[in-house]
């Protein structure tokens, strides 16, 4: 348990970034969790999974109002149905392979949020049909199964739809808890919940709690686009890491 300090502290950004944002706890778990302590996925995975779940429930809580069940019924269908094949992937990709994998997804991803704000070529007006929602919902179920990583495709398409802040965070949440719930399942099936993952989620649960709240006190203070300039950057900077 000689880094539960460590895990804890990347549990409690996680949960900040989360609250803040609306999503983002398995990305920047997942990842510094592999790059500052060389967590095996195997154990991270799991122990992802359990508080990203505390996290999204939590939020779903606080705008659950604002939940449009018709919008978001086709992402969390096909999530569901590819939840399965990313957990399948599990034990056929190697983890560098998938750690690398998962490095390249977040440089696109940021090299796209940088983007879209600099050209009408990727202003996803052409996803705003809900026909989209199904490709966009499979990726990010496939991500949580294999990654424990539901996040940057949900994010990608509800950036191109008409989405109040509130019916974002209550939307995107959601799905989120949704596909987490499934996949923590499947690791439980697989016997991937083992005695050191729940000795680590019990003694990260305070680090979370104090997380969730440092965000509750800062969202009312902090410019929410500077916020996000900030945690592109990180995530930049974690995904050129794990590539290289």
């Amino acid at each position: 348990m000689e880094n539960i300090w460590w895990i804890g502290g990347i549990v409690a950004l996680a949960a900040a970034v989360q609250s803040l944002a609306g999503f983002g706890f398995a990305l920047v778990a997942i990842s510094l969790l592999s790059l500052v302590i060389d967590l095996s996925l195997e154990l991270a995975r799991p122990l992802v999974l359990m508080m990203a779940l505390l996290s999204s429930t939590s939020l779903v809580m606080g705008y659950r109002k604002s939940l449009d069940w018709r919008a978001i019924a086709p992402l969390v269908i096909s999530a569901l149905v590819m939840i399965p094949v990313g957990l399948f992937s599990i034990n056929y990709l190697p983890e560098q392979i998938t750690l690398r994998g998962l490095g390249s997804f977040i440089v696109l991803y940021v090299i796209y949020d940088v983007l879209k704000t600099r050209t009408s070529l990727l202003a996803l007006s052409g996803f705003s049909s809900p026909r989209w929602a199904y490709l966009f919902g499979g990726l990010s179920g496939f991500f949580t199964g294999a990654l424990t990583i539901p996040g940057p495709p949900l994010a990608i398409y509800a950036n191109s739809q008409a989405w109040s802040p509130k019916k974002l965070k209550a939307n995107v949440p959601i799905i989120l808890a949704i596909v987490q719930l499934m996949t923590l399942v499947g690791h439980l099936y697989e016997g991937n919940l083992t005695t050191e993952v729940w000795t680590l989620s019990l003694y990260s649960l305070p680090f979370f709690l104090v997380g969730m709240g440092v965000s509750a006190k800062l969202s009312a203070q902090i410019d929410e686009k500077r916020f996000k300039q900030v945690v592109l950057i990180l995530l930049g900077c974690i995904g050129l890491k794990l590539i290289v």
